[in-house]
């Protein structure tokens, strides 16, 4: 409930969200450090929501967040497409965000 309730936040987030420091700051400090440990969860549920939540920061906030959306990309995207353990459903959805984020740009 509460990755979806975040999931909204982030996908209407309006100019004063987006531009306010300490919404930012929060963000940084918070929602990137539990995106990381929830990025590489194995309930498909979480995984798919996590994915969902990332790729709204980055249509949102990507300004801000660069650092954090390469370390996202290298510990979770790449790992995840490179482990042989990962799951082929976890490799999908990668797949499928990366599809988005590529027709997005």
């Amino acid at each position: 409930l509460s990755l979806h309730l975040l999931l909204s936040i982030l996908q209407n987030a309006g100019p004063v969200f987006r531009n306010n420091e300490m919404f930012i700051t929060a963000i940084k400090q918070y929602l990137c450090v539990a995106l990381s440990k929830n990025g590489v969860s194995s309930v498909p549920e979480v995984f798919e929501l996590s994915l969902a939540i990332f790729l709204a920061l980055l249509q949102n906030f990507k300004v801000h967040l660069k650092k954090q959306i390469e370390v996202f990309f290298k510990e979770i995207f790449m790992n995840i497409l490179e482990t042989s353990s990962s799951s082929f459903e976890h490799k999908w959805m990668v797949i499928q965000a990366l599809t988005r984020i590529c027709g997005d740009a």
